[in-house]
């Protein structure tokens, strides 16, 4: 597929080479079951400005809707609220979802678990092959001894593989991929991704606009405050988005900004910063994922920080596959 970068806005190029930027990725979507008919740019435009989003299947959320009315569900990692899907179809369209500042959006990392109603969801999309092979799979798992035998096989050759080699493991690690749905004003506030890994999402509906800042950038400048809630994304819009322009604020500090259509696919690198707003009905898929390229020894630290039970069985599989992974963070001195 073809790769296009953000936008920076920026007076000039900067001096210093510059790690791997957010990019937006092309063609990802070719083949996926999921994936409405309309898989340009210009139709995906055209069709939206003519009130005529559905597509023709795929997932779009009249389809969804249609297949899961009765199914419930999640809208965090960090509680258990559910609603069915037939009642959060009411909410959007009903006087407090149409007025709310901060719509609830579905945020559902179990969608794909072995036991969930929308499993076969899993079929219907393969990992995008320009992403490197996601390191956590290499977790021992003790319920499923084949699991580490295969973990340097590529992920994407098929929806098959892609999907059943996650979800045999999916409950045994930390979060990692979501479907995402949600009405206009709705979206994620800024955040840094956790564990320190990549992200891909790639948009099925609708529209997301997006400010991804450098890795550099204090995180107090653009409205990361410690102590302090998230503020959701149109609030930040409203308070922060004219600071970041401003011919005042660093370069080095400059966001890019992104608007995703159906058919495209974000790229985050580990680290930066950023914010997602969605414009209008929006249906995405994500997945977060571990890569050796990059800050590999950084996000060690994280996952044993943060998830060391996790990281336990990390590092015993990387022992038993993936001996050399194991060297380096020897040698940086993460691990004894």
């Amino acid at each position: 597929g073809e790769i296009n970068m953000g936008s920076q806005n920026k007076k000039k190029k900067p001096k210093k080479k510059k790690k791997t930027p957010p990019a937006t990725i092309l063609g990802a979507t070719d083949g996926w079951k999921c994936m409405p008919t309309f898989s340009t740019r210009h139709d995906s435009d055209e069709m939206i400005s003519q009130g005529r989003s559905q597509g023709e299947g795929g997932w779009t959320f009249s389809n969804l809707l249609h297949r899961f009315r009765h199914v419930y569900w999640r809208f965090s990692d960090t509680h258990g609220e559910m609603m069915s899907f037939g009642t959060y179809a009411k909410y959007i369209s009903n006087l407090e979802g149409l007025l709310d500042d901060s719509p609830l959006g579905i945020y559902d990392s179990e969608f794909g678990d072995e036991d969930s109603p929308t499993h076969e969801l899993l079929e219907e999309y393969t990992i995008p092959s320009c992403f490197s092979p996601d390191l956590f799979d290499l977790a021992d798992n003790s319920n499923d001894g084949d699991n580490d035998s295969n973990e340097e096989e590529d992920n994407d050759d098929s929806s098959t593989a892609s999907s059943t080699s996650t979800s045999n493991i999916s409950s045994t690690r930390p979060p990692y991929r979501w479907i995402l749905i949600g009405p206009e004003r709705s979206g994620t506030g800024m955040h840094i991704d956790p564990l320190w890994t990549n992200a891909w999402v790639t948009v099925l509906q609708g529209k997301k606009r997006w400010m991804l800042f450098p890795p550099i950038v204090p995180l107090e400048e653009i409205g990361m405050i410690e102590g302090q809630p998230q503020m959701n994304s149109a609030t930040w819009f409203k308070l922060y988005y004219d600071k970041v322009l401003a011919d005042d604020f660093p370069e080095e500090w400059r966001p890019m900004e992104v608007l995703q259509v159906p058919g495209e696919t974000v790229f985050v690198p580990n680290g930066w910063p950023h914010l997602v707003l969605n414009l209008e009905l929006t249906v995405a898929v994500t997945h977060n994922y571990a890569s050796e390229f990059g800050p590999f020894e950084r996000m060690w630290t994280e996952v044993e920080e943060d998830e060391p039970n996790f990281a336990a069985r990390w590092l015993q599989g990387m022992n038993h596959s993936r001996q050399g992974l194991v060297n380096r963070l020897r040698k940086s001195g993460v691990v004894d």
